[in-house]
């Protein structure tokens, strides 16, 4: 279960004037500065907060990072998980940055938007009674080296709020056999499903609609890398995780 929770300030407003990008999540709603993400679970893909950075400058490629501001009521001393860009960083450090200091910004043309893949992840359940914050910054930079940043950096904060509880009536029925596949991705599907698998760039690979029963993709046409595997029923519920193809 997540919720946003609308904490801006006239000030907040003022200073993502002066941005030149917008941060949207999965179904293309605008991450404000002081906006709080809060989920009822630590359950992955459940409490992953996918987002998506486009550049809203229309002459320059811009050059981005996320880093870790601040932490509370957390049990561990880092964050689990931080994708963006190319990789994911696992037991990300407090201040650290993601892409990290000595390794190039994430760079994004005139007009594009970053694609599948990029998501924030928490499985720190800190006392079980009281919200776990993480709050990030989004940087944006000058040059292409990341050395000056520009602007006022879009601050946010991910919560874990045990209080929540979990929404399950929008769950999909179904398992996948494996997430590591060589020529067929295998599935048990026991209602009507639709799938979209992406490469982390993105792009479209493939879309299928299943009935339920098992169910198997064809997958020997992709090359070896990391897709996004996305499918919703029939009730709106979704379900998203990553495929290996070897």
């Amino acid at each position: 279960m997540k919720f946003k929770l609308l904490v801006l300030s006239v000030l907040g407003s003022i200073t993502l004037a002066n941005a030149q990008y917008t941060v949207t999540d999965d179904n293309g709603v605008v991450l404000n500065d002081g906006d709080v993400i809060e989920y009822g679970t630590l359950a992955y893909p459940d409490a992953s907060y996918d987002f998506f950075v486009t550049n809203d400058n229309p002459t320059d490629e811009i050059y981005t990072r996320v880093q870790l501001v601040s932490a509370a009521n957390n049990s561990d001393a880092t964050f689990e998980q931080l994708c963006y860009g190319d990789l994911c960083y696992f037991d990300v450090e407090m201040l650290q940055f993601v892409p990290p200091m000595n390794a190039s910004p994430v760079a994004i043309p005139v007009g594009r938007t970053t694609g599948m893949g990029n998501h924030f992840y928490n499985n720190d359940p800190g006392n079980s009674a009281d919200p776990v914050d993480f709050v990030f910054s989004f940087r944006q930079y000058q040059d292409a080296d990341g050395t000056v940043e520009i602007g006022t950096p879009l601050t946010f904060t991910y919560r874990y709020n045990p209080s929540l509880g979990v929404e399950t009536n929008n769950s999909i029925n179904l398992t996948i056999q494996s997430t590591v596949v060589s020529d067929q991705l295998v599935l048990r599907v026991n209602e009507p499903v639709q799938m979209w698998l992406y490469d982390l760039q993105g792009k479209l690979v493939k879309r299928a609609a299943f009935e339920s029963g098992n169910q198997v993709v064809n997958v020997s046409d992709l090359s070896a890398q990391i897709y996004i595997a996305q499918f919703e029923n029939t009730e709106g519920g979704k379900m998203a995780t990553k495929i290996l193809i070897k």
